[in-house]
Formats: structure tokens, C-alpha cells, sequence
């Protein structure tokens, strides 16, 4: 089961994507979705799972907090955001 969150964790820092230091709407990449929700909460999307979690933006990194320890993002330039395995998520339009 921790391999399971540690890949749906893995597939939320792909799909979210940025515009400065913020996080808003729907992020999505190859198989997997994360929505920014109100109250610092996100849901990632794999494979049909869904699993809402915490998560904190600061400075251009976003912090998935999973029972597993952090995920950490990195926000783009460009408004994407990279994953662990060059994995990058843009904002759903």
C-alpha cells in the first residue's frame, strides 16, 4: 500500500504546474491529475485512484505531504511543473 501512495504522490508533482509561486485549478501529465483545492488540500488522480493530501508552496518548490514523508516539485518558468524522472505537469485550460 506505501508504494501505492508513493506512486500517486509521484504523480501529483507531475501534474501540477504554476504560475510564480502559486497553484490553483487542475494540473495534469502523462496518467495522472492533482486539482488544488481551498485549505492547502490537493487531489492526485491515478490510474482512477483518487487521494486527497496536503500540500505547500514556498519559493518554487511545491511540497506534497504524504504519510510517506514529502514529495517536492519544482514550479517552471514556463508555469509547468517538474516531477521525479523529468516528469512535467501543465495547468488544464
Amino acid at each position: 500500500m506505501k508504494r501505492v501512495h508513493h506512486v500517486l504522490a509521484l504523480a501529483a508533482l507531475l501534474a501540477l504546474a504554476a504560475c510564480g509561486a502559486k497553484v490553483s485549478g487542475t494540473y495534469s501529465g502523462p496518467g495522472m491529475e492533482l486539482e488544488f483545492k481551498s485549505g492547502g488540500k490537493v487531489v492526485q488522480t491515478v490510474m482512477g485512484m483518487e487521494v486527497e493530501m496536503k500540500y505547500e508552496v514556498e519559493d518554487n518548490k511545491v511540497k506534497l505531504v504524504t504519510p510517506g514523508g514529502n514529495l517536492v516539485l519544482t514550479l517552471q518558468d514556463d508555469g509547468s511543473i517538474k516531477g521525479p524522472m523529468g516528469i512535467r505537469l501543465e495547468k488544464k485550460k
